[in-house]
Order: C-alpha cells, then sequence, then structure tokens
C-alpha cells in the first residue's frame, strides 16, 4: 500500500514539530526515517498512525485521503521500542491478540487462528516457544515477538517506532538482518524510524533523512551517502572531516577520501595523534599544526607501506572535496 505525505505540518506548544513535510512510500517498500532525537521522525510516524492529528496537510493511501480515519481503521501494525507485550499471556497467545479481540462478525475461526500463528512462529523462528511467557524471552525473543503480534491481523503497513532501541549492538545486529528478511518475504509496506545510520543504510531500500522538522534528503541508502544534499545529511549519515570556509560555504571530506603521504609536496604537515587499527581498515585522528584534527581511514597494507605509527608526521590532503552551504547545524 502506497502512502503519500502532503505539506503535513504539525505544532505543540508553539513549535513546530512537522514543517510542510512531503514524502512518497512506494507500496512494498522499507523506508527508514533517520534523524536526530527531535527531528520530527516519530511525530511522522504516529500521524501516519493517526495516533495524532495534523494542523495542515494530509496523508494519502493508494490515493486517498486518511487523514480524518480512526487508527483501527488504518491497517496499519505498530511495533513500539519496549515491545508492550502482555506480560500475563504466553507468546501464541501475544502473537493471537489482535486476531481474538476482533468483532466477532470479522474474528476469524479458532482454526484459522491457530494455522496464522503457527505460520508467524516458524517466520520469526520461534516455532519452539509458543508457551513461554515474555519474561522467559531475551530482548530480542520479545521484540520478534512483538513484530509477529503486528503482523497477525495483516496490516496493509507497518510502522517502527526504534523497535531495536532498547537492545545491545550485536543483537541489533542480528536482528537488522532478520528484519530484512522478514520484510522481503512479507512485502509488507514498511516504515523504520531509527537515529542509528548504520541500521537505516543496511535495511532500507530508501532512507528519508529529517532535520528540524523537515525532511532535507530522500534516496538509495548509497546515493544519500555519495551525494549528501546538504553539509546536514553529510556530516549525519557517515564521518565528514570540516576542512576550511570557501567563497560558496564550507569543504567537507569523508575520512576514506583522506590521502596520507611521507613527501612534504603533497600535502599539509600533520601529526597522528590516536591510531586504531581494527578489521580491514586503520583509523587515525590527525592533528595540523593550527590544532584542527581530522580523521583519516586508510587500509592496514597502506598503513603498513607508510610504516604510521602513533606521533608519525606525515602529510595530508583530501582526495575528493564536497562544499556545502553552512546549514549543517543539528
Amino acid at each position: 500500500m502506497s502512502i503519500e505525505v502532503r505539506n503535513l505540518t504539525k505544532r505543540l506548544g508553539g513549535k513546530t514539530i512537522l514543517d510542510r513535510v512531503n514524502l512518497e512510500i512506494p507500496e512494498g517498500s522499507l523506508m527508514a526515517l533517520l534523524g536526530p532525537s527531535g527531528s520530527g521522525k516519530t511525530t511522522l510516524l504516529r500521524v501516519i498512525a493517526g495516533l495524532e492529528s495534523p494542523d495542515e496537510g494530509d496523508v494519502l493511501v493508494r490515493g486517498e485521503s486518511n487523514t480524518v480515519r480512526r487508527p483501527q481503521d488504518r491497517h496499519v501494525g505498530f511495533v513500539f521500542q519496549h515491545y508492550a507485550l502482555f506480560p500475563h499471556m504466553s507468546v501464541r497467545q501475544n502473537v493471537a491478540f489482535g486476531l481474538d479481540v476482533k468483532p466477532r462478525a470479522l474474528r476469524p475461526s479458532k482454526e484459522v487462528i491457530r494455522a496464522r500463528v503457527d505460520e508467524l512462529l516458524e517466520l520469526i523462528q520461534m516455532d519452539s516457544y509458543g508457551s513461554r511467557l515474555p519474561a522467559e524471552l531475551s530482548g530480542g525473543q520479545r521484540q520478534r515477538v512483538a513484530l509477529a503480534r503486528a503482523l497477525a491481523v495483516e496490516p496493509k503497513v507497518l510502522l517502527l517506532d526504534e523497535p531495536f532501541g532498547a537492545l545491545d549492538a550485536q543483537v541489533r545486529a542480528e536482528l537488522r538482518q532478520w528484519l530484512r528478511r522478514l520484510h522481503d518475504v512479507s512485502k509488507v509496506t514498511t516504515v523504520l524510524v531509527t537515529h542509528d545510520q548504520e541500521e537505516a543504510m543496511e535495511v532500507a531500500d530508501t532512507v528519508a533523512v529529517m532535520n528540524r522538522a523537515r525532511v532535507e534528503q530522500v534516496g538509495h541508502p548509497r546515493d544519500i551517502y555519495d551525494h549528501p544534499a546538504t553539509a546536514f545529511v553529510a556530516r549525519f549519515v557517515g564521518q565528514m572531516n570540516q576542512l576550511h570556509q570557501v567563497a560558496d560555504g564550507t569543504a567537507f571530506a569523508r575520512p576514506h577520501e583522506m590521502e596520507l603521504s611521507l613527501d612534504a609536496s603533497e600535502g599539509e604537515a600533520a601529526q597522528v595523534v590516536k591510531l586504531v587499527s581494527m578489521g580491514p581498515l586503520a583509523r587515525l585522528r590527525l592533528r595540523l599544526p593550527s590544532g584542527l584534527e581530522l580523521d583519516a581511514h586508510l587500509t592496514r597494507e597502506r598503513l603498513a607501506q607508510l610504516q604510521i605509527t602513533e606521533g608519525t608526521h606525515l602529510f595530508v590532503r583530501p582526495g575528493k572535496v564536497s562544499i556545502f552551504a553552512d546549514d549543517y547545524s543539528i
């Protein structure tokens, strides 16, 4: 089910939370709303769900206005960060809840509900956990149950508000991969709110970067990283070095675009003040005579070739420079 957000504005206590937001979410896609706290991500998600009403603008679903519809009439599944599972119910009962409470005329038979729950428990790889209570599960398992419960009623749209925010880094990484596989199977139009750029880039088909109540850029994750539209996007998505002021704004370069040499003719003098070598890349913090510090990434082979250690004096220059107007405050 496609979603179109048109000129959406939301104010609260004299503050603009959403400022004329426009966004198109194609049917069957997974879009990530990425941005810092306070950028308007969760409010936009709640307006799409019908949990909040906009002051201006509209939300269209398959071309029809959805703004005046009640949340229960929008065919939306919503998953919060803190699971919200019923502690006294088993996994199976939690997953079946949305089906069990449907009006009698719309409620599937017990056999159909049982089959749907079996299907979902297998999909989330928890078919042997049906009789357990939430307290007997890990955080990652509870979040998978919450997702299965949202999918049980066969929503047209699945909305996820920081679903992995309460989990540790390793579990988050595992669940990101699992969520992507789940989406590929279910094909439900999905919107994921996150402030974690790695999560957005790994999971989503499309990323919408939000800042100060507006959408700054929408695009494929690689395009967002390689071709940021604003200085804010460049700084928020991936690491970025701020180099110097130019006539049109400020020059920036990513750490992997910094070229290092021991030849004085090939850059500006710098000293390595920090070196971390893990995995295939070495990460260096460089300090210029001016006191400005820059980050540089290079392969471990190149690190060995240059014989760089902490304290090494060398020369640095950007291999590629991007220039943006000075609009990057968060």
